[in-house]
């Protein structure tokens, strides 16, 4: 009676499942369905089904692929100088980084021995790390001013490109790690400033910087340049990662055609290295992700400060570079546990190698006691 009853339900639970999972005839072939006896697994001609597509389907490219070009880097529109130069009223503001670094005692004296600029000071005291300079000799009724950064950025107001290149040259002497000239000229950031006469407060106009007339602007000047000189660091160091990811696309084709014995180990670390340098400038050595202590307390600036970086778009930018340093490390870290794995296989069959040599040996021995051993008997 068991039997009996477990085969009815058996056989209910299989038309049933047959039922669900109906097939055309002609798709059997493609999912494998062969049997002697067509009455057995007969599936009806209706089939009530969701059409598919493999259209959103694309294949994955790889990034060795030599004909697909780098992404560049995330650029926000910058100004033409042409055009802000032209603009009655307004003055040239010029923003460039050439290096991680200067040495603001050496360069302060230098200034004072050229007798071409004065050093000056801020109202505030806890700015630190750097250096004001004031034109001694002016061009008209309004000033020239000078801001380098210890970060290796300089910003100049109201100075011809002519001045700027002069002054570039002279700051190179106490330049740490300098960048290519041609970095410095491509990431340098220009705007304008003007003075309103009903304005009461300094702001960020489209692109230009709206000053205060006949008031004291200094910590407005410092935390336009200060937002200005970020963007700048950010923009050198986006032309950086472009070279070290070129260099990585260059170890992943390599790879690609020759596989893995052709991968240099100790130039994927020192690229590593180069990357991991560059990480720690943009997220410990840099201020990009925060905004500096100095504004906490300085709500107007604090206000200018935020704005100003905004307009550069430096937040995203930062976000996106982190983004594509992240990738280009774990393509790195893949390469080198690549080619270690395949020294750790080179060793392996080595030690293989030399075990069959002694098992050779251990035989050779074998046999040359056997020998002796027949000959001893025979004698």
């Amino acid at each position: 009676m068991t039997v009996y009853l477990s085969r009815i339900v058996y056989n209910s639970a299989r038309n049933s499942s047959l039922r669900c999972f109906s097939l055309p005839e002609r798709l059997l072939p493609q999912f494998g369905f062969y049997s002697v006896k067509k009455d057995f697994c007969r599936f009806p001609r209706v089939l009530l089904a969701k059409q598919y597509t493999t259209d959103a389907i694309q294949p994955v490219l790889a990034l060795e692929n030599s004909s697909i070009p780098l992404k560049k880097k995330i650029m926000h529109k910058k100004a033409d100088l042409e055009d802000l130069t032209n603009k009655e009223g307004h003055y040239l503001t010029l923003a460039y980084v050439t290096a991680n670094s200067y040495d603001l005692k050496g360069l302060k004296e230098a200034l004072v021995q050229q007798k071409l600029y004065e050093p000056a000071t801020l109202q505030a005291q806890e700015v630190g790390d750097v250096v004001i300079a004031n034109a001694v000799y002016t061009v008209g009724s309004e000033p020239r001013e000078i801001i380098f950064f210890r970060e290796g950025a300089v910003v100049f107001w109201n100075c011809t490109e002519l001045e700027a290149s002069n002054v570039l040259d002279l700051v190179r002497k106490y330049e740490v790690d300098s960048y290519p000239r041609e970095v410095v000229e491509k990431e340098r950031e220009v705007m304008t400033y003007s003075y309103q006469p009903n304005a009461k407060k300094c702001y960020l106009q489209e692109s230009g910087f709206v000053l205060v007339p006949e008031r004291d602007n200094s910590l407005e000047k410092f935390t336009f340049s200060h937002a200005m000189a970020q963007s700048a660091r950010l923009g050198a160091w986006e032309s950086r990662l472009e070279g070290l990811a070129a260099a990585v696309r260059q170890h992943s084709s390599l790879m690609e055609r020759h596989g893995a014995a052709n991968v240099d180990k100790k130039e994927v670390v020192r690229k590593l290295g180069e990357l991991f340098s560059l990480r720690h400038q943009l997220n410990v050595e840099s201020d990009l992700l925060d905004t500096p202590d100095f504004y906490w307390e300085q709500e107007q600036l604090e206000r200018i400060y935020s704005s100003t970086v905004a307009y550069f778009t430096i937040a995203r930018r930062t976000r996106v570079l982190n983004e594509r340093l992240a990738h280009c490390v774990e393509l790195l870290e893949l390469l080198s546990q690549w080619a270690a794995d395949r020294h750790h296989v080179r060793l392996e069959w080595m030690i293989i190698a030399l075990i069959l040599v002694e098992v050779c040996f251990e035989l050779l021995h074998f046999f040359e006691r056997y020998a002796h051993r027949e000959e001893a008997l025979s004698s």
